[in-house]
């Protein structure tokens, strides 16, 4: 497997947002994450992500509990699982060439990261992750010039780059017009079928999600609702997942600020 949690809650500032998650995804798998916002969503990622650990339960990501390694495996682990953020972690006066080139810096040595930083070796491979998001003309360019969905795109450019064995998106699609998010979520699953990668993404368009994933998991007040395949996720189950979602205040807290450390990842 490439992602299992078992029985897994998460409280933080005394709430609970997850509870009682049991969860797998075989290598190669593709599944998508919807239900109303403050369900969980973007937490489970970050659990999955290693930027939470979980209060109750286990979980193993590509053949390792992230928590019981020691820090020198944990950031190997890291390094083969690729996060992309709703709003991109990207450092106002980075250039997008850095940006993307942070993608394998944790697949580096200490020495041969710091140059990456300085000059990038390998411009040709980051100038064609940056194509395939549309955006081989901002390889130059600093971030903070950059609009929101530019500088979501260059988050996945980064992933692109990266080649991680788990993909995980949260809401990757969010500040793009609807093309650009069709072609960019089929960028995705085209990129994780190529390389055999797992893919979990948290989508809030329900169309989207059944256009593109074979598998369809609903979260709702930080508890799986349903975890169907796409030809069983009919009208009725998406309205009972939904029920009342204007009258609810989001639950979730927003994902953590990116450290120094999570450029590395």
């Amino acid at each position: 497997m490439s992602l299992q949690f078992d029985s897994v809650s998460l409280q933080l500032g005394g709430t609970d947002i997850l509870r009682a998650i049991s969860l797998s995804l075989a290598q190669g798998e593709q599944a998508a994450l919807i239900g109303p916002s403050g369900a969980g969503k973007t937490s489970l990622l970050l659990l999955a992500a290693t930027r939470y650990r979980p209060g109750h339960g286990s979980i193993n990501l590509l053949g390792d509990n992230p928590w019981h390694v020691s820090p020198r495996w944990l950031a190997g682990l890291r390094s083969r699982i690729g996060m992309i953020y709703q709003a991109a972690p990207l450092p106002a006066r980075q250039r997008v060439v850095h940006a993307v080139a942070a993608g394998r810096l944790g697949q580096m040595s200490g020495w041969s990261a710091l140059r990456q930083l300085v000059w990038p070796d390998d411009t040709a491979a980051i100038l064609d992750s940056l194509q395939r998001v549309a955006l081989a003309d901002k390889l130059w360019q600093r971030c903070d010039q950059l609009s929101g969905g530019q500088r979501q795109r260059v988050g996945i450019a980064r992933v692109l780059h990266q080649r991680p064995a788990l993909i995980l998106a949260d809401e990757p699609v969010a500040a793009l017009d609807p093309r650009l998010a069709d072609d960019t979520i089929r960028l995705l699953c085209d990129e994780a079928a190529a390389r055999q990668s797992t893919l979990l993404v948290s989508l809030h368009s329900v169309e989207l999600a059944l256009a593109y994933f074979p598998r369809i998991i609903g979260v709702r007040d930080g508890q799986i609702m349903f975890d169907l395949p796409r030809e069983q996720v009919h009208p009725g189950v998406v309205s009972a997942l939904y029920a009342g979602e204007r009258l609810r205040e989001p639950a979730e807290p927003p994902a953590p600020a990116a450290s120094r450390q999570d450029l590395r990842c």
